[in-house]
């Protein structure tokens, strides 16, 4: 797989990433009761809109995040329905109704501690609760965008995958099993991919509100750099493929050169062995037409043993001539 198909990927599952923190608006009715009116006694003036936001605030930014204002009220409405609004100072004492002077505590704790003042070692322990809650929750919400990120990364990898491996099977360098096979791999590896990147960005974005808020703005930008990612990966697909088949009809080409060279080698080996011949064939003819011509039976006799005696020397059996058969020389009657 690419470096452009796994960044592709990556890109595309953080445009699709949607974490929203709950405001004021998105809460459900008895969520507002609480924000508004928790802690605060019979008769007593209701908190201030400001005030009501801080005391939202005051829950750990991943229990109040969802990818939408309803699922994100949800979840307040989660993590708010065994909490109490606990006084750092009771009222007993002087406290007030201020955020400053609350915190969101199980609602067994919180009666169990009665009219007593909250101890330093209680409110660290809340502050170290508060943050294991954020984490949980951050971690929750990234498993839960975790699916989404792995669909949109193998979205985003199986068609060039595809793609490129069809063109392999065109150019011949892999078989359509091998290229199946490959395809699968390749999407996986963009799924998870997506999948990692998805629950990476939720996470840190529900824990941390302003990256959702930066997360939100870029989201646009990001989905034109993820689309613009994928034509650019087609067109770089076919431009390779249009390479690897010039590289591939150029190494035909030196071949057929090379087997043609290696013909015309040949060639004018044969016909340098054939010229040799035909010097030898002429130095030999040359040689019977130069011998003494004498008359009488014995010298023909003599002569015609020299000329079998040259044929055989040049090759030349039966098959050529009848009068070599037998290879028996005649002779003179005694």
């Amino acid at each position: 797989m690419s470096e452009n198909r796994e960044r592709n990927s990556a890109i595309n599952a953080t445009a699709n990433i949607k974490v929203h923190h709950a405001r004021i608006c998105d809460l459900p009715p008895n969520v507002l009761l609480k924000i508004y009116r928790g802690g605060i006694r019979s008769g007593e003036p209701s908190r201030t809109t400001s005030q009501a936001t801080e005391m939202l605030k005051k829950i750990p930014p991943s229990q109040r995040a969802g990818i939408d204002g309803k699922s994100a009220g949800g979840n307040v409405q989660e993590y708010l329905s065994d909490k109490h609004a606990s006084h750092i100072k009771p009222h007993s004492k002087g406290g007030s109704n201020n955020p400053r002077n609350i915190k969101w505590e199980d609602g067994k704790e919180n009666i169990a501690r009665g009219n007593k003042p909250m101890t330093w070692q209680e409110q660290m322990r809340l502050n170290s609760k508060w943050h294991f809650d954020n984490l949980t929750g951050a971690v929750k919400a990234g498993v839960k965008a975790t699916p989404l990120g792995a669909a949109v990364g193998a979205a985003t990898t199986a068609p060039f995958s595809m793609l490129t491996n069809a063109l392999r099977v065109i150019r011949g360098e892999i078989s359509a099993p091998e290229a199946a096979i490959e395809t699968v791999k390749d999407t996986v590896v963009g799924g998870t991919v997506g999948g990692v990147t998805a629950f990476t960005i939720t996470t840190i974005a529900a824990a941390c509100p302003p990256i959702a808020i930066a997360l939100t703005a870029v989201a646009p930008a990001l989905t034109v750099v993820g689309t613009a990612g994928m034509i650019y990966e087609f067109f770089n697909i076919l431009e390779n493929h249009k390479q690897e088949v010039k590289v591939y009809y150029e190494s035909l080409t030196q071949q057929e050169l090379k087997h043609l060279q290696a013909i015309e080698n040949e060639l004018i080996h044969g016909h340098h062995k054939n010229l040799e011949f035909i010097a030898e064939a002429k130095a030999v003819n040359q040689t019977i037409k130069n011998r003494p011509i004498k008359p009488g039976i014995e010298a023909a006799v003599k002569r015609y043993q020299e000329s079998v005696t040259i044929a055989q020397s040049l090759g030349l059996t039966s098959a050529d001539s009848p009068l070599l058969g037998n290879s028996v020389y005649p002779s003179l009657p005694l």
